[in-house]
């Protein structure tokens, strides 16, 4: 529950430190004296937007703290989730909202975004507004309403998982589909391209060779014409080798000194005779006939079309030829896993229709429930010949279920059954919202509830039952209500009296608790504006009660 609630510098509040208690706590005040102003506090504590215009005039900052204690195993796992410790169940929320766009924004401590806020503020307190009587006309809300009790929130999630499933089957089977038509729509220009790089049997390396033979080709007759005269030449040298070795060797008999010079000429001879048959053996190389020629040629422009055909290199020709080949291949494998998708996929859906059907299932047996007792409340609300009904309709499978979920009434005897934004005026709205929210307060993890001014549109005997049915609520939660009617304000166990001054020169909201005479006075103000006798008699005849 909301134990305390500081505001300072925020509108025309310069600051208050307010407690707050159990059971059913009222805020009346003349129109404009403040009221709206300490929800809005409330409603940015639990991550509303905040504004810089809110911030007093003349001052840099705003400063909001609201203490509550609460021990919801909901609220205190979200808390541990985000690192955010608790003792004792006490939660200190403080929001600080400067003059520069700055905010200062935390839990016990702990930073928190506006989103985190948010998620906390939603199991902390429950605003029921004009504004929310509006969202109740949403259907998504009305679905969640409906799916609160912990047996549907355990199936729905069942359900969520495995349609989170099938759509992950659908999205993989739909990518392989779009990659298996791409494939097809090319096929036939894949498999001429790889036909085409798988029959030229590319090589690295290949063109820098052919080019370098087709280099020296070139050269050859230059080549041949001079390695023909060392060859001349080495021969020439040869023979004359071979004589001075023979007169030589006729010398060395009469002369030993000579044995030396014998065995370097034979060397020289020898390693000219060992170039010479190299020099020849190398001639031949460059015999080029006009076929070879022309094949080279032509093996070089196939090699130069390819690289500028497949990326600019022999390496990647050969690269895309594999990359045509992973494709041409992977097509199969992907029609393969094709064929156990549509089953899995046909599996996983049966599987969702029989978690929906579990879902359907439990959701007529509350809806049932459900419309009973909201009827029931309703007659206490005077709306006696109101007939509440949760429709729910049979739709395709979507995350939630297959079930389309309508809040429908018939607001008076002999209507028919029409969705209750159709069907709804503005008083009877808040006392429908009233009826829901009274009915599903055991599936909520919300220990404080706010109604701000939903009395609007009901006077009367319909006040009567509103204000009983809201002092029967506080027995089991927090009511926090901004209201207008001395019936309502009458069964408030605390009463606050908002009012506004002017205080050296300035406007100023004031709050605080009345009872005895004051409580009196205030609650004959708001049945007849002012505090005559018969008023007064009144209010005291509806606080006896």
């Amino acid at each position: 529950m909301l134990e305390s609630l500081k505001i300072n510098n925020f509108v025309l509040i310069p600051s208050i430190n307010l407690e707050l208690y159990d059971g059913m706590t009222v805020l009346t005040g003349e129109t404009g004296s403040g009221k709206s102003i300490v929800l809005g506090a409330i409603s940015l504590i639990l991550g509303a937007k905040a504004d810089k215009d809110e911030i007093r005039a003349g001052e840099d900052k705003a400063e909001l703290e609201a203490v509550f204690r609460s021990e919801r195993k909901a609220l205190l796992s979200l808390l541990q989730e985000k690192g955010i410790d608790v003792d004792d169940g006490y939660i200190i929320i403080r929001r600080q909202i400067k003059s520069n766009g700055r905010s200062l924004y935390t839990v016990n401590g702990v930073s928190i975004t506006l989103s985190e806020g948010q998620e906390i503020g939603r199991l902390l307190v429950d605003i029921t507004s004009q504004n929310s009587s509006q969202s109740l006309m949403k259907k998504d809300v009305q679905r969640r309403m409906l799916d609160s009790s912990s047996d549907i929130r355990t199936a729905l999630n069942s359900y969520s998982s495995s349609f989170l499933e099938l759509k992950d089957l659908e999205g993989e089977r739909s990518s392989l589909l779009e990659n298996l038509k791409r494939i097809q729509e090319d096929r036939s220009y894949y498999e001429y391209s790889l036909n085409e790089l798988e029959n030229a049997e590319l090589r690295l390396g290949e063109d820098d060779e052919i080019k370098e033979k087709l280099d020296i080709a070139s050269s050859s007759e230059f080549l041949v014409e001079h390695l023909n005269d060392v060859r001349s030449s080495l021969d020439e040298a040869s023979k004359s080798l071979s004589q001075a070795l023979t007169s030589l060797s006729k010398a060395k008999g009469k002369d030993e000194n000579l044995e030396d010079f014998y065995c370097r000429l034979e060397s020289c001879s020898i390693e000219n005779d060992d170039i010479l048959q190299s020099i020849s053996e190398h001639l031949s190389s460059y015999s080029f006939d006009p076929y070879e020629l022309e094949q080279l040629n032509s093996r070089l422009a196939l090699l130069q079309r390819l690289r500028k055909k497949y990326g600019g290199s022999i390496e990647m020709a050969i690269s895309r030829r594999e990359e045509l080949k992973g494709l041409l291949s992977s097509s199969q494998d992907d029609e393969m896993r094709l064929e156990q998708l549509e089953k899995a996929i046909n599996d996983k859906r049966t599987e969702c229709l029989e978690k929906a059907d579990i879902l359907h299932s439990l959701r007529l047996r509350r809806a049932e429930k459900l419309e009973k007792s909201i009827t029931k409340t309703l007659k206490e609300l005077s709306m006696e010949s109101a007939v509440f009904k949760i429709d729910i309709s049979k739709d395709s499978l979507t995350e939630h279920g297959y079930d389309r979920i309508s809040f429908q009434i018939a607001p008076n005897k002999g209507e028919k059954m029409s969705a209750i934004e159709d069907a709804a005026s503005g008083g009877e709205l808040s006392r429908i919202m009233l009826a829901i929210k009274s009915n599903f307060l055991d599936s909520e993890d919300v220990e404080t509830l706010i109604f701000d001014e939903i009395d609007t549109g009901i006077s009367g005997h319909a006040a009567s039952n509103v204000s009983s049915v809201m002092k029967e609520i506080s027995r089991t939660h927090q009511i926090i209500a901004i209201t207008h009617l001395a019936q309502i304000a009458s069964k408030a166990d605390n009463h606050i009296l908002v009012s506004k001054k002017v205080e050296k020169g300035r406007t100023v909201s004031h709050l605080g608790y009345i009872s005895g005479d004051d409580k009196v006075m205030e609650i004959a103000r708001l049945l007849s504006g002012d505090g005559s006798e018969i008023a007064l008699e009144h209010a005291k005849s509806l606080l006896e009660v």
